[in-house]
């Protein structure tokens, strides 16, 4: 049977229950509130007349601020919500990457929880019992395999997770952000581990903030607000669409608290070297965030030391605000930065360009391209 996703007017609707504020902070007030005046009930609508359709060779993103219901809508879709109203058809073999502690036990040892998240996933104790060694083995877990899971780190918790997880190929993979599962090291697995499961998936669905993620895996995009769903469409007209409701709340000022918590997220390029004398080099490229904007801090961090860029120039590249949908086009930049008596050729394997949305902080490592390397070691030889 061919995979697929079909759904008709989803929505999901759930009970919270309010109580009054009461003016009293006294322990009679709070008596007499619990007792004599209890919580009212109140219907939220969290999805609202859903529907979209993924079929095989898919790769649907889901794009939408925080609280515009992704997360819910992957929850729907691998049936821990059941929706209030409308029709799901899900065909196909589902694995979810949604929750790292599902089916977990603190009190159990390391190799039972494997079962146990196993089993709450749908995958056969025979087959468990088969990947038991490989799975302790990639989570680096193997002299823990007898120890309760209690005293493991969260870090070595969501590994353990992972692990179990991405034990097995699925047709249709449900993921909630790209999973980040702690040092370097095993990153550089987990990464190389979820690029041959999302390859061989028939269908994947992927919520997260990280546009250049989404462009490079999805070939479609549904965009959500409050619930409801705004556009459905090629991965470039969703793009096109999720900036302009940024943009759109922005002049709202309905995004300024994002920015704070640091939702937002960076991607750029590193693509010219344009000169490099005096103690001076000047980068060019382009950098923009997960809601459109610019972001204002540059940084050059080489031999564990970072430097502000003392110049930024905008440029305009149409080029890039055409592949992500961007609303506007003055996401390039000529950067200059000091750094005196560097690069020498030994120091660039470890240069990391930086970019950061608020003055003096600059984190987020924007990729290089290696002919800029190559063309730093070939100046540093003149």
């Amino acid at each position: 049977m061919s995979a697929c996703i079909r759904a008709d007017g989803l929505t999901l609707d759930v009970p919270i229950y309010l109580q009054r504020e009461r003016s009293g902070s006294g322990w009679k007030d709070l008596f007499l509130g619990a007792a004599f005046d209890p919580p009212k009930r109140r219907v939220a609508r969290l999805l609202d007349d859903i529907s979209f359709e993924v079929g095989e060779g898919d790769r649907l993103a889901i794009l939408g601020r925080n609280g515009a219901g992704k997360s819910t809508l992957l929850r729907v879709l691998n049936r821990v919500y059941q929706p209030t109203s409308g029709n799901l058809q899900v065909s196909g073999t589902c694995q979810s990457l949604l929750n790292m502690g599902l089916g977990f036990n603190n009190e159990a040892t390391v190799r039972e929880n494997i079962f146990l998240r196993g089993i709450a996933m749908g995958l056969k104790s025979t087959f468990l019992s088969s990947q038991l060694a490989s799975i302790l083995e990639f989570s680096g877990l193997q002299e823990k395999a007898s120890h309760r899971l209690h005293t493991l780190s969260s870090g070595q918790r969501i590994r353990l997770g992972f692990a179990i997880s991405t034990s097995v190929q699925h047709d249709i993979m449900l993921m909630d952000e790209w999973v980040g599962t702690g040092d370097a090291d095993f990153m550089v697995r987990a990464k190389k581990r979820m690029q041959g499961r999302v390859g061989g998936s028939k269908i994947v669905v992927l919520a997260s903030h990280s546009i250049g993620l989404l462009n490079d895996i999805c070939n479609k995009g549904i965009v959500l607000e409050q619930g409801r769903l705004l556009h459905a469409g090629t991965i470039a007209s969703a793009l096109q669409v999720y900036h302009e409701l940024m943009e759109e709340l922005r002049e709202q000022r309905q995004l300024d608290a994002r920015r704070e918590e640091g939702v937002v997220s960076i991607y750029g390029r590193v693509a010219k070297v344009v000169d490099r004398k005096d103690g001076v080099l000047v980068l060019e490229g382009w950098c923009v965030d997960s809601e459109g904007r610019v972001p204002e801090v540059l940084a050059l961090q080489l031999r564990g030391l970072q430097h502000l860029a003392n110049e930024v120039v905008r440029i305009r590249r149409p080029d890039v605000k055409k592949r992500f949908g961007l609303v506007r086009d003055d996401c390039g930049f000529r950067a200059s930065f000091l750094v005196p008596g560097v690069p020498a050729t030994a120091d660039m394997g470890g240069m990391r360009v930086l970019a950061g949305g608020r003055a003096g902080r600059a984190t987020t490592p924007l990729q290089i391209a290696p002919e800029v390397l190559d063309r730093l070691r070939h100046m540093a030889t003149e």
